[in-house]
């Protein structure tokens, strides 16, 4: 066993300073999403299904279409911006060329059931214009070539928290119309599922601000999250110069699942498999630093691909035997949901072939034998959209754009063996754009590897002509008019999957050697100091650009190596650390590495969970002042952290990790809502 493996573990002890409160100072960039309506439905109903509006010839309104959206789907604490009801026109070929109807929308009380049938309902008397006071919110015109009609709706208080300007969190609409002989029939939820015309389901897009703290703190995996670019929105205020590898103690002798690990509330997540006789064979298990586990929750297959958290600490766990199941991690997994997706589907989704992603908005994207499924958020888990794949085509893993208006993956035509990179409206599953066959089949004998596209922004993503190395790296720009502008760059030995930092800055491994893209020069700018590193090695990073990789392709020595980068010149580089993994004690370490919060890395072999811990940080001494006190971010030091007589404003959430002691200085206040985890011992 290594020295370092024989190193006795510090004695550490945590402790927390918690007041939670929502806080409201900060927003993120704005994000798009959609509702399905939980109720559509025309009245009188209509023998085929379909929604409808119309008045007689004297302007009495003899059809309606009434809709009601849960907006509780949403993430905790978003802010609405924009709100579109959006209908889909069934054509009518009998309708005049000059015809035109005028749509509004009318917006009511939430006693209506759905079961009405009659205009004359009492629970529909908000749906008559005379009888409501706020009038119309929103128009739109119905021509004969309409193909939809999308009305932004003037809503009072939509600027506020969804809570606030809907107590109930429900949102009842009608559409009407009094223009004399008119009538158009939209797609119901009903009628475009049943003719798989998911994309003209009736919906409500909404862009949304959030705020970030303390809601989303550390639930985003690397290459699990939607933009599949491996970054933690974590700041360090201090590096790791020495670390230590610990192994965690297994006591029940289980396998470890190759599905990685996840991190939440800055505890590792694992995935077993019990090798005793047991009832349950599987397990998902949350662990503490020291490896003791918190709680387990049995589920009924190993996992297909990386199981996936939502900011309100929900597990997503896909099995091979083709079942969703949540998990309430803040109930001790408690399950929430389990039900296979045929059936959750009505047969629609196929077999899970690769991996799933799960949008900021709950939205989760599904890459089967059928095609690409994106599925509403839990507890709805409504097809939004589908894209059909063709005969002798398979499918990567979706990636989004930040503000999740796109979607983009890899479509490879088996046939010919090529591939291309794919864009989609993520609001309705339209075809934006399709890059030409650039790229490679990624298969592997019978196999195909394919990688998730990584995302810079709302308009660039890099695709690697390979699953974890390549000898290209290709970069994709998409431009208004739906243009794809394509560039690479190529290596003699090979590039890694690149990550992206919080400046935007796009590391990878070329040629054995950490590089970051220099976009004006379409290059690599080579780290020639940097610690050699295998082609395929896995690389993260976190909001202070510190790249961390762990290389387990390496012949003689596997191992995990930092590299900062300093923000304050780009183009400077240093190695951190470099720590070896004693493979005679604990096995070869799989192709996955995961960040918490406090700067602790974890990775696994078959039977060992592995931390790799501070053993010193360049920081002897930390002294937090409001100059340098700010969220997300974790202090640490060698020998002694101290805190200021400040006040921790609600909007902090902040973790102190000192290898010594931490000390606070009189006057120190930490205000209501506030999150300040403190650590001592490395």
């Amino acid at each position: 066993m290594s020295k370092i493996l024989k190193r006795k573990c510090l004695q550490f002890a945590v402790y927390f300073l918690l007041l939670i409160l929502p806080s409201q100072l900060l927003f993120s960039q704005e994000k798009y999403t959609v509702l399905l309506p939980e109720i559509d439905k025309g009245i009188p109903v209509e023998s085929d299904q379909n929604l409808r509006i119309a008045a007689d010839k004297t302007g009495n309104e003899t059809a309606k279409s009434f809709f009601k959206f849960n907006f509780n789907y949403l993430p905790v604490h978003a802010q609405a911006g924009l709100l579109h009801l959006k209908l889909y026109v069934i054509p009518n070929s009998v309708v005049s060329e000059h015809s035109v109807q005028t749509v509004t929308v009318l917006k009511g009380h939430n006693n209506w059931t759905g079961n009405e049938t009659n205009l004359n309902d009492a629970n529909l008397d908000w749906a008559k214009i005379k009888n409501n006071k706020e009038g119309p919110i929103g128009v739109a015109e119905v021509i004969k070539n309409s193909e939809f009609i999308a009305m932004k709706l003037k809503i009072p208080d939509s600027s506020k928290f969804f809570p606030f300007f809907l107590p109930d969190g429900i949102l009842s609409l009608a559409a009407r119309s009094p223009e004399k002989r008119q009538g158009t029939k939209f797609f119901s939820s009903a009628t475009a599922e049943a003719s798989l015309n998911f994309l003209r389901k009736p919906k409500l897009l909404v862009t949304y601000t959030i705020d970030p703290y303390p809601f989303r703190t550390d639930w985003a995996q690397p290459f699990a999250n939607s933009q599949h670019n491996s970054f933690l929105g974590w700041q360090s205020k201090s590096y790791t110069t020495t670390a230590q590898v610990r192994k965690l103690p297994n006591t029940r002798n289980e396998y470890i699942q190759e599905a990685g690990i996840l991190i939440y509330k800055n505890q590792p997540v694992i995935f077993t498999q019990a090798t005793t006789g047991s009832s349950t064979v599987f397990y998902v298990r949350q662990l503490n630093a020291k490896g003791a586990v918190l709680w387990s929750a049995g589920v009924d297959a190993a996992p297909k691909c990386s199981p996936l958290i939502d900011e309100q600490g929900r597990l997503y766990y896909i099995s091979t035997d083709n079942k969703l199941t949540l998990l309430d991690m803040n109930n001790k997994g408690t399950v929430l949901f389990s039900k296979s997706l045929s059936e959750l589907s009505n047969r629609q989704i196929g077999k899970v072939n690769n991996t799933v992603t799960l949008g900021y908005d709950g939205t989760l994207y599904i890459p089967s034998d059928k095609g690409i499924f994106a599925v509403s958020a839990f507890p709805q888990l409504k097809i939004r959209w589908k894209y059909e794949q063709k005969e002798n085509e398979i499918n990567g893993p979706v990636s989004l754009s930040t503000d999740e208006s796109k979607a983009f993956f890899i479509n490879v035509d088996q046939k010919n063996e090529r591939s291309q990179l794919i864009v989609l409206d993520n609001l309705d599953g339209s075809l934006i754009a399709a890059s030409d066959y650039r790229l490679g089949s990624y298969a592997n004998d019978h196999n195909y590897y394919i990688p998730a596209p990584v995302v810079q922004d709302n308009s660039r993503v890099f695709v690697l002509n390979g699953f974890d190395s390549g000898n290209k790296l290709f970069v994709f720009d998409i431009n208004d008019k739906k243009e794809i502008k394509t560039q690479n760059i190529a290596a003699d030995k090979g590039i890694s999957q690149p990550v992206i930092d919080s400046s935007s800055n796009v590391y990878f491994v070329y040629n054995n050697k950490i590089a970051k893209y220099d976009a004006l020069q379409n290059a690599a700018i080579v780290f020639d100091g940097s610690a050699t590193l295998d082609n395929a090695s896995i690389l993260i990073t976190d909001a202070s650009s510190n790249i961390y990789a762990i290389d387990t392709y390496n012949q003689t020595q596997k191992k995990v190596t930092g590299i900062r980068n300093n923000s304050a010149d780009p183009d400077y580089f240093a190695n951190s650390f470099v720590v070896d993994i004693n493979t005679d004690a604990v096995g070869n370490p799989r192709k996955k590495l995961a960040l918490a919060p406090d700067g602790t890395l974890y990775t696994a072999t078959a039977t060992h969970v592995l931390s790799i811990t501070p053993v010193t940080v360049a920081a002897e001494t930390t002294t937090i002042n409001l100059d340098n006190l700010s969220t997300n971010t974790v202090y640490r030091a060698s020998k002694t952290i101290i805190v200021e007589g400040i006040d921790i404003e609600a909007s902090i959430n902040t973790i102190l990790n000192s290898g010594g002691s931490i000390s606070f200085k009189s006057g120190l206040r930490v205000i209501k809502g506030a999150q300040l985890t403190c650590k001592t011992g490395f």
